[in-house]
């Protein structure tokens, strides 16, 4: 009944941690659009300074924030994926049986919570 009962904790873990991963997925593309949107106002902002005749159409201010404005929005992305990346790690690990070639994983069952 015990090995049961720690299959099924196992299973429901997991499962909420797939719904992190689907949650994280959802706002990963939600910021993919934000980045092509500022990617888009960085050509518009690129091609206006080059219209007003300047020679090095990123020394223009606006054209500084937008590039900036990318960065920070990519680097949010990153720190998304990596979560992903985490809670897969967490999965894997959950499922994997102890053995003397993979001494990291589970060697005990959870405590039951009670």
């Amino acid at each position: 009944l015990k090995k049961t009962w720690c299959n099924t904790w196992t299973f429901t873990i997991n499962s909420g941690r797939r719904a992190k991963i689907l949650a994280r997925k959802g706002v990963g593309y939600w910021k993919q659009r934000k980045i092509d949107k500022a990617l888009a106002k960085l050509g518009a902002h690129t091609f206006e300074a080059l219209e007003q005749g300047q020679d090095n159409p990123l020394t223009a201010p606006e054209v500084n924030v937008a590039i900036q404005k990318a960065k920070d929005l990519k680097f949010e992305k990153e720190k998304n994926d990596m979560a992903i990346q985490a809670i897969r790690d967490k999965i894997q690990a959950s499922c994997e049986v102890a053995t003397p070639d993979k001494p990291g994983a589970m060697e005990e069952n959870p405590e039951v919570p009670g």
